[in-house]
């Protein structure tokens, strides 16, 4: 998607009750991801969406760290190491992964914390450009980074900055801007309009030709049985061809 179709963030206004309602039925659509959804509210980025969404359902954020659990934690990493799996054990609740990133996050006392130089920013660029957004070997590659901050840094900042590319999730999409899904659905019920018109043609036009005086009970079953048989069986299927010799017989009778 060019960046060209995208406008400039919008400014903080609160939401209305249209918006929420209209919001709350388009995450019925599973396939909506929030850059669609944030596409049909106008105004509003997808991130505004996604904010607004976690509000309006109740999410429940996560349990935050107590200074307990930091101290245990702290401990349990001087005894086993980096067994995150096994240090989770002695915690209610926690994940090897939740007790990991905590850990590297916000404990490591060999943490950097210090303002991100240039050297840095360009190596980030490079090995992103390199291996793509595999944060734990990029991080190695640094001084003592944590992989957040890293993954922070690239798409906060670098991202835009080296690579000129904006987070689409901080701008608001055109309105003018079709959507594919749609435009893709009115061309498919086009279509299938058009195929309807072309098999009814030359299926009608037997009819309108024949007399219905003449036979009136072989044009009532003619009618009933194109009505049953799909639109999609071929044309020579629809033929009824046991007309044709009932209507012989009755015009040799007269």
């Amino acid at each position: 998607m060019s960046l060209n179709s995208y406008s400039s963030s919008s400014q903080r206004k609160p939401w209305t009750p249209s918006e929420d309602r209209l919001l709350s039925e388009l995450k019925k659509n599973k396939e909506y991801d929030w850059i669609e959804v944030a596409r049909r509210i106008e105004g509003r980025n997808p991130s505004q969406c996604s904010q607004r969404w976690k509000r309006i359902k109740g999410f429940k954020l996560r349990r935050t760290w107590t200074k307990e659990e930091d101290t245990k934690l702290l401990e349990l990493v001087n005894i086993h190491g980096s067994n995150w799996c096994l240090i989770s054990t002695y915690f209610e609740k926690r994940s090897g992964k939740q007790v990991r990133e905590h850990y590297l996050n916000q404990l490591d006392p060999q943490i950097n914390t210090s303002p991100w130089s240039m050297e840095e920013d360009k190596k980030i660029v490079e090995l992103y450009q390199s291996i793509g957004g595999k944060w734990s070997v990029i991080t190695k590659a640094l001084n003592q980074r944590s992989e957040n901050s890293v993954k922070n840094r690239f798409y906060s900042c670098l991202r835009h900055k080296y690579l000129n590319i904006k987070n689409p999730y901080y701008i608001v999409p055109e309105k003018k801007q079709k959507l594919n899904e749609e435009e893709s659905q009115q061309n498919q019920n086009f279509q299938e309009q058009q195929n309807i018109t072309a098999i009814q043609q030359p299926i009608q036009q037997p009819i309108q030709q024949s007399s219905i005086e003449q036979v009136p009970n072989y044009v009532q079953i003619y009618q009933n049985c194109l009505y049953q048989i799909p639109i999609y069986v071929p044309q020579p299927i629809l033929m009824p061809v046991y007309i044709y010799p009932s209507q012989f017989q009755l015009n040799n009778q007269q």
